[in-house]
């Protein structure tokens, strides 16, 4: 199972779940913040970041 749809190693899972992280973190004090705290983006995008390297 993949998750991308390109060959990735795991210097490259790594680099877009951070990617990915940030993305979300800016868009969670964007947008969201005022309804819910900051740490549920942090432990979702942590979860997400696993999940990305080992089936990535």
């Amino acid at each position: 199972m993949r998750i991308f749809p390109f060959k990735t190693n795991l210097w490259d899972r790594v680099f877009l779940s951070i990617v990915i992280m940030f993305a979300v973190h800016l868009f969670w004090v964007r947008f969201i913040e005022t309804y819910a705290p900051l740490s549920i983006a942090t432990v979702g995008t942590l979860v997400f970041t696993a999940f990305v390297i080992i089936f990535g």
